[in-house]
């Protein structure tokens, strides 16, 4: 069964690799999408931390951030899709490597504006500096660098 699979997926990989090619070629590539403002007061950052269930090991930690590229009234929503689709991924390929983990859930995560990190209910502290980054890129003038 596994060799069907095996050549499935070399298959699906060929197909998607000679639709790239064909759509650079053609000169569809993608374009940079329009970022809006990022105010982490209303949207924070989820934390997946994800153990090793035999013997409670974190074996790693997960910052999923809200898109910028949403308009406001739609993002909490893709924010919380972008959330799922980083567990289904995570459980996906536990699965296949029969890895036998456990994950939790941090969406309380808060703004420590001065250390500039997110803190976690344990009270540990994640750099988001290149997030921020990304999020100021086309920020308005205006926005105050600062907000949170």
């Amino acid at each position: 069964m596994t060799d069907q699979n095996d050549k499935y997926s070399e298959r699906r990989e060929l197909i998607f690799r000679l639709a790239l090619a064909f759509n650079v070629l053609a000169g569809r590539v993608p374009l940079r999408a329009e970022r809006r403002w990022w105010n982490r007061a209303l949207e924070t950052p989820v934390l997946i931390d994800v153990y090793d269930w035999t013997d409670e090991r974190l074996i790693f930690s997960v910052l999923v951030w809200p898109s910028l590229e949403s308009p406001p009234e739609d993002a909490p929503y893709d924010h919380r899709e972008r959330v799922g689709a980083v567990l289904q991924a995570i459980a996906r390929g536990s699965a296949k490597k029969a890895w036998s983990v456990r994950w939790e859930i941090d969406g309380g995560l808060q703004w420590d504006a001065d250390r500039q990190v997110w803190v976690g209910e344990d009270g540990f502290a994640y750099d988001g500096i290149r997030f921020f980054d990304y999020s100021r890129a086309n920020a308005p003038r205006n926005a105050p660098r600062g907000a949170a």
